[in-house]
């Protein structure tokens, strides 16, 4: 057997298109009602980019993909290499749940194989592990690596409407653990055949040694074989968990909790990374259905934090002194792109607490106070934010930390304190 790349793979499903079926005749434009006027209108429509790297990945003709969006779409154009969408909300929920029950389909047919085969993605539809054996039939082999991650990216696509995507896709041995073969697209491959099956292999080594190092995390003791089939679950639940955030960032993260998840709450494994602070909890979400595991998480959170605390830091030090305040910032929501740029703050939602010490900054508060609103004015549109500033004696001041700052909210230790915020829309408070 020769060794298998991702255009290989692509060939078996050469026949597909991205829009993937197509309805008997094009869709009139979705309709709205007018209540003043009684009347019909058409429903407001959106373009979307589906760009030449994703054909390309799938293996597709350009002008099979325009025939196909064109049962689904108000209109089709290309731009170059490009497709031009022009879509309806209706139109794009359409294609988004037609991209969700191409993926179903695959699913449905790892479960007959019966093989134990599943997947896990990320809910940001860039990163993929593909759990296999080198027995898997050809077909829905194929199916698993292009079929779903081209529906999930094109999903990412339609959703957020940016067609530049990467995504990372890792196969692994589903008996032992261990990679096979790794990769990122568009622009790169996944080599593997008979060597990385083989070398996948150690008579079950790996995993029993993950098996016992979960087993000590979780405080579990004595041997694998003896633990509760409840138990078993716990450490296949926590280990797959761990190397799920492990490979995503490519570095160890300490184990602190897990939960299984229930009608109240979600499966979560809560972790901090090895190199970082021990107060940078990280927790990892899952849901599972039809052997697609699906992953979130909140450390790009944490990763975006240092620098949004610098550049309020560098804004509060105007009229501050830099030894006389703590800045902690709790990001809530925002872009996942990369922490570079002023236009980064206009586009995370965050919380930023400044403690000052009474003796060294009462005399600048009011005027930094003043200050607040016209900084959220010119660097936060379109995003809620706040900067709350607590003043505290010197001795309470030095009590304070990332760890604890939390729980020091709520004691009644401020001489000074205020609440200064920016709405979505850009309104400005201050109390």
């Amino acid at each position: 057997m020769d060794k298998l790349y991702k255009t290989v793979l692509a060939a078996l499903t050469a026949a597909s298109v991205l829009a993937f079926s197509a309805c008997a005749g094009s869709p009139a434009a979705d309709q709205i009602q007018d209540p003043d006027a009684g009347k019909t209108l058409p429903e407001m429509t959106e373009e979307i980019t589906i760009p030449a790297s994703i054909i390309r990945f799938a293996n597709t003709d350009i002008e099979d993909n325009m025939e196909a969006f064109e049962d689904y779409c108000t209109d089709v154009r290309r731009d170059g290499d490009d497709l031009i969408l022009e879509v309806t909300p209706t139109q794009k929920e359409e294609l988004i749940e037609m991209y969700a029950g191409s993926i179903d389909d695959v699913l449905e047919d790892m479960e007959e194989d019966e093989q134990g085969y599943y997947v896990e993605a990320d809910t940001n539809h860039s990163c993929f592990v593909y759990h296999i054996d080198e027995n898997i039939d050809g077909i829905l082999q194929a199916k698993m690596l292009l079929t779903i991650t081209t529906s999930d990216v094109l999903t990412g696509i339609m959703e957020t409407g940016d067609p530049n995507w990467s995504v990372s896709a890792k196969i692994v041995n589903c008996h032992t653990g261990l990679t096979v073969g790794e990769g990122t697209f568009p622009d790169g491959s996944i080599t593997f055949g008979p060597d990385e099956w083989q070398a996948s292999y150690d008579d079950g080594a790996w995993i029993k040694a993950r098996q016992e190092e979960v087993m000590d995390m979780t405080g579990l003791i004595g041997s694998y074989e003896e633990l509760s089939d409840t138990q078993k679950g716990v450490v296949t639940s926590v280990g797959q968990m761990l190397d799920w955030i492990e490979g995503k960032y490519g570095q160890k993260f300490q184990y602190i909790s897990y939960a299984p998840g229930d009608s109240i709450e979600q499966e979560h494994l809560k972790v901090c990374p090895e190199q970082g602070n021990e107060s940078d909890v990280v927790t990892v979400y899952r849901t599972y259905e039809n052997g697609l595991y699906r992953y979130e998480d909140d450390y790009g959170e944490i990763l975006k934090r240092p620098f949004y605390e610098e550049q309020v830091r560098t804004f509060a030090e105007q009229y501050l002194p830099s030894e006389g305040i703590k800045i902690y910032t709790e990001i809530k929501d925002g872009s996942s792109g990369a922490a570079d740029g002023e236009s980064f703050l206009n586009e995370v939602s965050a919380v930023t607490y400044i403690f000052m010490d009474e003796s060294l900054c009462s005399g600048q508060y009011e005027k930094f106070l003043e200050a607040v609103p016209n900084w959220f004015t010119e660097n936060c549109q379109g995003v809620p934010a706040g900067i709350y500033l607590r003043m505290t004696e010197s001795e309470a001041w030095k009590q304070i930390d990332r760890a604890n700052y939390e729980d020091k909210l709520r004691e009644d230790i401020y001489t000074k304190e205020a609440d200064c915020t920016i709405s979505g829309s850009g309104k400005v408070t201050v109390y």
